[in-house]
């Protein structure tokens, strides 16, 4: 495969501004890009280039709009808090310094990780429904509200478990954005939002980060709970994890598990990661390992740039009128479904939203929500049999 530059940085910057689109999913771009014509190797160049610079800019409308792709779900929660105290850069540059420091670690690891997936894989692939049943189960008693929780989480999963098998185009942006964005949107009371400073980064976040650059390498492992907001959601049941120091370890696994994603494929076959599994059918990504991956580390120092160079700009998005922008997101939201996922998707947006918003009124952590999730992967794997 041979790189050509003009097309990788044409998908860099496709990934930028998908990833700054409120809701799109690079999977539905992935999608989309490998239903046109594109010779194979053209094809795997945009998707390398795409995905990480999606990933990366995906995290500023969860931060500064709270409407998140399934990666950057439960970042809205931390960012959103931030922005009410006027820290909103100072997150996205966690964010940031996170993304950077961690694809260098994972870049360090990745040769040893080819030989370790194979062992680790082949030891607990038998195991993997309990291994599912033991993570709810600690989710669910850790939580404050335990029977609610378990209604929600069950709910959710129903709800889940008919959305992953409809024929909808992408399942995932009618459930999460209904029951993260819609339900919030929902819940809204009007109130101005303080200047953002560009503060400095909390000290101390790269030991989250190296945490969730760990995290994200077992998380490709266990098919499932493979989605960085569900891993850090469980992160937070073991360790005291502060708000900025969430967005670290939220961040740094969110590309600890796209830049595993191309081991797992190269090493058992398997990868977690939509956009990587369309990678892995459009060439042999074990032969093209090397360059994949330096082509995926060139797209992150870009993106890393370009969004630290704009934040001031970016953070300006904040002094937006929610009261009035909210349903302008929500109308987007409505549309965006309608038109990728038509009438199934609408019902499916809409119970989600209801859901969202029940569970917020009922005061149950929205973590429960994963469970849209979970629950039709332990029915895959046959947890209740």
């Amino acid at each position: 495969m041979e790189p050509d530059f003009l097309i990788f940085f044409g998908g860099v910057f496709l990934g930028l501004i998908s990833g700054l689109i409120p809701g799109l999913h690079s999977n539905t771009v992935v999608s989309v890009l490998s239903s046109l014509n594109i010779a194979p190797g053209d094809l795997a160049i945009l998707i390398i280039a795409l995905f990480p610079a999606h990933l990366i800019a995906s995290f500023v409308p969860s931060i500064f709009f709270g409407i998140p792709e399934s990666g950057t779900i439960v970042s809205v929660l931390a960012g959103q808090r931030l922005v009410l105290e006027g820290k909103g850069i100072s997150a996205l540059k966690a964010v940031l310094l996170s993304c950077a420091f961690s694809a260098i670690l994972c870049t360090a690891l990745f040769h040893p990780s080819l030989a370790l997936y194979g062992i680790i894989y082949g030891a607990i692939k038998d195991q993997i429904k309990w291994i599912l049943l033991a993570i709810v189960a600690i989710l669910l008693i850790k939580s404050k509200q335990p029977a609610s929780s378990a209604l929600v989480f069950i709910l959710a999963g129903a709800l889940g478990q008919y959305a992953l098998k409809s024929a909808m185009e992408d399942p995932f942006l009618p459930l999460f954005s209904g029951m993260f964005a819609m339900g919030a949107i929902l819940n809204y009371s009007a109130g101005s939002l303080p200047f953002q400073r560009d503060l400095p980064v909390e000290k101390g976040i790269l030991k989250w980060s190296v945490l969730g650059v760990f995290l994200g390498m077992l998380a490709n492992l266990l098919p499932g709970i493979g989605s960085s907001s569900q891993v850090a959601s469980f992160a937070t049941i073991l360790f005291p994890i502060g708000t900025t120091s969430f967005l670290a370890t939220i961040s740094s696994i969110a590309m600890s598990e796209a830049i595993f994603s191309l081991s797992t494929a190269a090493s058992i076959g398997k990868s977690r990661m939509g956009a990587t599994a369309v990678l892995s059918e459009t060439v042999n990504v074990e032969q093209n390992l090397t360059l994949l991956l330096v082509l995926a580390l060139v797209s992150i120092a870009v993106v890393v740039v370009v969004i630290y160079l704009l934040r001031n700009i970016i953070s300006k998005a904040a002094k937006i009128d929610f009261s009035r922008a909210n349903v302008i997101l929500a109308v987007y939201l409505f549309l965006i479904t309608f038109l990728i996922n038509g009438i199934a998707g609408i019902m499916v947006f809409c119970l989600a939203s209801l859901l969202g918003w029940a569970t917020i009124k009922m005061g149950v952590e929205r973590t429960n929500l994963m469970g849209a999730v979970i629950l039709p992967t332990m029915l895959l794997f046959g947890a209740f049999l």
